[in-house]
């Protein structure tokens, strides 16, 4: 008989409510009197006074340093000289990236890390893993911590002015946990914290399908409905539980190695994370040879959302050359990938002729 061994990958404190910035330093003292705040140029100017008067309201010392656009080791390093005089906690506020960064700085400081989304784009905000880019944006890896989000503040009111085009990120970011989870577990024990993160995948994907199309509409509007917090809670929390209770039995698959080969091709740095993880999926479905009925499903929820479903949706509007297509599939194959969670050896050959199968298909 086996033990479990098991670190639970989820954030100590997750408050959502429209408005809750206002009250972001009544929880942030809670937890620390300083904080080093991880920050971008669109983000801080949506929230960023709002936070403040917040800050200084309950006397929450504070430094903000703007990130320069990549989470890559480099800019970690950078952080770190500029972290000084010893902050009790590290805070990101923004989109996936910066919170990564943040999150990376916070792990490498040994500190709580606070986390601020503005996008409901990933589930960068209480996942405890960081995904890695070189300073030109091309994958590394996703090194996974052992101390998780102190604390996650959602301001559905702030996500909900976001463009709408993030939200749809995270609902194509989100469905893939239910595509690859059983992937990654198939061969392998399922015990209780497996089962919990595969029936979590499970949920998301009901949710996604029941109320994603009126979340979309509402964040067009700019509605805070009941439908995009549904969203908004499944996008960042549920989906970023899947792997912090599953751990390697939940992880990513080829939806994401093919996202991570996608990044060495320069026009798909526009597209954003779940958009090339979006096409990911479709690659995934091909290459599991999954029934037609499975692809109809997820083709037409994608065009209902106007997710990608063709590289051209990802700025890359012309035929890509032999070279680039075996550059694609040789980085998704990478040991730092997450192909290998696929429950069959796949092959470079077997990667590109998917791509192509999705590039052939009708519009």
């Amino acid at each position: 008989m086996h033990g479990v061994h098991f670190t639970l990958g989820s954030p100590n404190a997750y408050i959502h409510e429209p408005g809750i910035l206002h009250k972001a330093g009544e929880w942030i003292v809670k937890f620390g009197h300083s904080v080093f705040i991880v920050t971008g140029e669109k983000s801080w100017d949506s929230c960023g006074r709002t936070l403040i008067d917040s800050l200084e309201s309950e006397g929450v010392r504070y430094s903000v340093e703007k990130y320069r656009g990549e989470c890559s080791y480099e800019e970690v390093a950078r952080l770190k000289e500029l972290a000084a005089g010893e902050p009790e906690l590290i805070c990101g506020v923004g989109g996936g990236k910066v919170l990564d960064t943040a999150k990376a700085l916070a792990n490498d400081l040994g500190k709580p890390f606070v986390a601020i989304p503005t996008l409901a784009a990933t589930c960068a905000a209480v996942s405890n893993l960081a995904i890695m880019y070189t300073e030109d944006g091309v994958y590394i890896n996703f090194p996974v911590y052992v101390r998780g989000t102190e604390l996650c503040l959602v301001d559905t009111e702030v996500i909900a002015q976001a463009p709408v085009r993030y939200l749809g990120a995270g609902i194509a970011d989100t469905l893939a946990k239910w595509i690859e989870c059983p992937m990654a577990a198939t061969g392998k024990k399922h015990n209780m914290s497996t089962v919990v993160g595969l029936q979590m995948a499970k949920l998301c994907y009901d949710t996604l399908l029941k109320h994603g199309a009126q979340a979309m509409n509402d964040a067009e509007q700019g509605i805070s409905s009941e439908a995009l917090q549904h969203i908004i809670d499944t996008n960042i929390l549920i989906s970023g539980l899947v792997g912090g209770f599953g751990e390697d039995n939940c992880r990513s698959a080829a939806a994401h190695a093919v996202h991570n080969g996608l990044t060495v091709i320069p026009e798909s740095h526009h597209a954003f994370h779940g958009e090339k993880v979006a096409y990911g999926i479709l690659v995934q479905l091909v290459l599991e040879n999954r029934p037609q009925a499975d692809l109809d499903e997820v083709l037409g929820f994608f065009k209902e959302l106007a997710l990608p479903r063709k590289l051209k949706h990802l700025g890359i509007d012309r035929e890509l050359s032999e070279e680039e297509l075996a550059e694609v599939a040789h980085i998704s194959l990478l040991p730092e990938s997450t192909m290998g969670n696929m429950s069959m050896t796949i092959t470079q050959a077997m990667v590109i002729e998917a791509i192509r199968t999705v590039e052939g298909w009708l519009e």
